[in-house]
């Protein structure tokens, strides 16, 4: 089984899986405790905030270990929003992720007003410094790359923007790390990130901040602002899939091509396939688009069968009813969002598994076509 839906999550590295078992054999204390050997695990866990801070450019007392983006991006407007002021409102963009647009709806209400963007997906800045100028801003949040689509977004400008007024700026950072060279994420006021979306372990990952958020309340851990035992194998196996995806950005960038090339094969195989952002910088993993007949959970089990997983989005959305958030904001019809499909690589699939992955989809439309013809005339 070739596996296309990284975005969703990557299968745990080898340095990674090693650095777990072993501290779950041999750092199991708890680092809170008195002895020496609390004394070494509190070691090993400040030399991990340490290492992942410096590489963005942070101080480690601005690194918070929670489970990963969701609870992070959670934090942030849950923070914002207990101390709302009367008038203050939230400006994000439509795009983003499920963690981020039902977090600013629960404590925003209606004071949230979205960027505004072009067709092909992206945010556009002008105009956006008058806004800040003439609103009360609480907060602005923008992600780097889209989960779904993979374009990604003037995060950069924007926090400089943000940054010159003194407001908040948050940033989803969630897809871009561990695919695209590290930019300098201090420029922002407060990023999130999971491991697992970067060959490590589910159920870690940070929040960095320059200004203090509390997560959550009892035990001291975390400068007091998150309560709770830390995960120390989660958190030793995340550095050591971060380390080994560090030197190999460069090589992963380079296969831009094969999704290009998987692309144009698509459309040939499939006349009719609508590729969504295709106009817009895009990480080099990711293609959603809408294929030109039958519904998404059709391809994604046939492909199943002929032995490829795909996606038909964000897997935090799959098996829900509703009208995908990206597929509203890009203009597509509901029709269309019942046919979008995501196909996302990572570090094992090779140029090859692109290449076979159209020819599969060829495949599956002929039988999609030739079952939909048998029915047409069993039905007559």
């Amino acid at each position: 089984m070739v596996y296309f839906d990284n975005n969703a999550t990557t299968p745990l590295g080898a340095s990674a899986l090693h650095a777990y078992k072993t501290a779950l054999e041999q750092d199991w204390h708890n680092p809170s405790s008195p002895y020496r050997a609390s004394a070494r695990i509190r070691a090993i866990l400040d030399r991990a905030r340490s290492d992942l801070a410096k590489s963005f450019g942070l101080k480690k007392e601005e690194l918070t270990f929670t489970s990963g983006a969701t609870e992070s991006n959670n934090a942030v407007f849950a923070h914002f929003g207990k101390k709302l002021k009367p008038k203050s409102i939230c400006l994000l963009s439509p795009f983003e992720h499920s963690s981020v647009l039902e977090s600013a709806k629960y404590w925003f209400k209606d004071r949230i007003h979205y960027l505004p963007s072009d067709d092909s997906g992206v945010v556009v800045l002008d105009g956006v410094d008058k806004i800040l100028n003439e609103e009360d801003i609480s907060l602005v949040s923008l992600m780097a790359a889209n989960n779904e689509t993979g374009i990604l977004q003037p995060w950069q400008d924007m926090a400089r923007l943000c940054s010159s007024k003194g407001i908040h700026f948050h940033c989803d950072a969630t897809q871009w790390i561990g695919k695209l060279a590290f930019e300098d994420f201090s420029l922002c006021t407060s990023f999130s990130a999971s491991a697992h979306k970067f060959s490590g372990p589910k159920g870690m990952g940070w929040l960095a901040s320059k200004e203090p958020i509390q997560i959550q309340i009892g035990g001291g851990q975390e400068g007091n602002l998150r309560g709770g035992t830390e995960n120390i194998p989660g958190i030793i196996s995340m550095l050591s899939a971060w380390q080994e995806v560090k030197s190999n950005i460069a090589v992963l960038n380079d296969q831009v091509s094969w999704r290009d090339q998987f692309e144009m094969d698509l459309m040939k195989a499939m006349p009719g396939v609508k590729i969504l952002g295709s106009k817009a910088q895009r990480l080099w993993n990711t293609s959603l688009f809408v294929a030109p007949d039958y519904d998404n959970l059709c391809w994604v089990e046939k492909l199943d069968k002929i032995g490829f997983c795909v996606s038909t989005g964000s897997a935090c959305a799959t098996n829900k009813i509703g009208y995908s958030s990206i597929a509203s904001s890009m203009g597509l019809s509901k029709t269309e969002s019942s046919r979008l499909i995501r196909v996302s690589s990572y570090f094992e699939q090779t140029q090859a598994d692109w290449s076979n992955l159209a020819i599969a989809f060829g495949h599956a439309w002929e039988e999609l076509q030739s079952e939909a013809s048998r029915s047409s005339v069993i039905s007559i």
